[in-house]
């Protein structure tokens, strides 16, 4: 699983640094007003702020000396239970906004057909877990799933 998990990186690091090396001439000084370029740039950030502050959250969870498992609680915990997953495809669908370009749809929807599944047997423990789990929690995109 490791060895998948770096082969799919390798491939994605190159193919994503190819079309930038290759085609990157095509991103100018305009590119940078582009509503696509802002747009994805900021989907982005809220993408990482998110992913961060889920992290953070479930490393404080271990941060106790009581066993066992939690519920995840405080920000975008409080709509979904893989915060941090949300906010990684919040980050690769605002890469591929910002790049305009088949590698980022690519990676992004990589990261959906894979952490989607995920999130959803995620949410599904939680519930089967702990009786009292929050039922409007979703899995992993708010509101929606």
């Amino acid at each position: 699983m490791v060895a998948l998990a770096v082969l799919f990186n390798l491939v994605n690091g190159f193919l994503n640094g190819r079309y930038l090396a290759l085609y990157g001439d095509r991103y100018d000084a305009g590119w940078l007003a582009d509503p696509r370029f802002l747009f994805g740039t900021a989907l982005f950030f809220t993408g990482l702020i998110v992913n961060l502050s889920s992290d953070n959250i479930l490393r404080r969870l271990r941060d106790d000396d009581q066993p066992g498992y939690k519920i995840p609680r405080g920000g975008m915990f409080e709509l979904v239970s893989c915060a941090n997953y949300f906010g990684e495809v919040l980050e690769w669908v605002g890469w591929a906004v910002l790049t305009w370009s088949l590698p980022g749809l690519t990676f992004a929807l990589w990261t959906v057909a894979n952490l989607v599944p995920r999130a959803r047997a995620h949410h599904a423990w939680y519930r089967r877990t702990f009786p009292a789990y929050p039922a409007k929690r979703k899995a992993i995109i708010p509101y929606l799933l």
